[in-house]
């Protein structure tokens, strides 16, 4: 039967023109599609797909990411953040020998300082700027930048130890560079050769890299020793104490953001040795400044090499 059959009738009957028609020619509004469910007119079902704030359009608006993506984002600008401080601190601790090897270039002389705290940095730094290649552990840009800066600030200051030093000093300063460098290309090349995987790579020199770290970071427990046995802290600059201590705690901070064992072990441990440093200098500073003081006093005295009586000296002669 056609439209005008009791279906028919009825349709036009329980349901009004207007709905019908828009149901009929598809123009789809929220008040005409509610209207006509309760009126049983015909199902209108939506072709615009909805719009799911976890896909979010072409457009990027970082509006539209959902809670989890925004605060990964959210932590990896943080983590970056923090890194890029994190390098600025380390520089300055690169950059603090720049005093003594001044002096070496002006006196032509290395005297007493030892070359073995920059060969033992520079093996550090290489073994980071290994850990940081993408084969072994990717996105870890600010470890490479800062540890390649920091290999060339040290291969400046051993250039300049060889350059001034002599003898078994000069061959002894050469045969242990030489030697770091192979051991760090050996590692490289069994690293990338026997692990094929980022977990295996990372997992091996990350072990290297918290063994050489941690005594690079354990090498002012001498220094500690001796303040306390002189009860001065004129060998300990504090300017260096801080810095350390803000130089761990960002790279701390840096590693817990997105979890890496490997340098969190080595910056945590700095971080304690650096506080150590700060409270034995908050401990010693007045004992310190009298001991300059008295120091001072005793230097500004005229000796008196000669005990001048009745016109004679010591000696007993005019």
């Amino acid at each position: 039967m056609g439209y005008g059959g009791a279906h028919g009738s009825s349709l036009f009957k329980d349901a009004p023109f207007g709905v019908f028609f828009r149901s009929f020619t598809h123009q789809r509004t929220h008040r005409g599609t509610a209207r006509a469910a309760r009126e049983g007119s015909v199902a209108l079902v939506s072709i615009r797909p909805p719009l799911h704030l976890s896909s979010p359009p072409n457009s990027g608006d970082p509006l539209l990411l959902s809670p989890p993506e925004a605060a990964m984002v959210s932590a990896d600008t943080i983590r970056t953040v923090i890194g890029i401080i994190g390098n600025g601190t380390a520089l300055v601790l690169f950059l603090s020998p720049v005093p003594t090897f001044y002096r070496i270039w002006k006196k032509k002389t290395v005297e007493q300082y030892s070359a073995v705290p920059y060969l033992a940095t520079l093996l550090n730094c290489m073994m980071w700027v290994l850990y940081g290649l993408p084969l072994v552990h990717p996105h870890s840009m600010l470890v490479i930048t800062i540890n390649g800066t920091g290999m060339v600030i040290e291969l400046a200051y051993i250039a300049l130890f060889l350059t001034y030093s002599a003898g078994a000093d000069r061959r002894r300063v050469l045969l242990i560079l030489v030697a770091e460098v192979a051991f760090v290309g050996a590692v490289a090349a069994l690293v990338l050769s026997l692990a094929h995987t980022h977990d295996g790579r990372s997992m091996v020199v990350g072990i290297l890299c918290v063994v050489f770290g941690t005594g690079m970071y354990a090498a002012p427990l001498s220094v500690m020793k001796m303040v306390i046995q002189t009860k001065s802290v004129e060998y300990m600059p504090l300017f260096l104490s801080l810095a350390s201590l803000v130089n761990g705690v960002f790279w701390t901070a840096y590693a817990l953001i997105k979890f890496d064992i490997y340098i969190t072990i080595p910056n945590g441990l700095g971080v304690l040795f650096a506080v150590g440093q700060v409270v034995l200098y908050a401990i010693y500073y007045k004992s310190t400044q009298q001991i300059l003081e008295a120091r001072k006093r005793k230097a500004d005295q005229i000796p008196m090499t000669e005990v001048v009586v009745d016109g004679k000296n010591g000696n007993g002669r005019y």
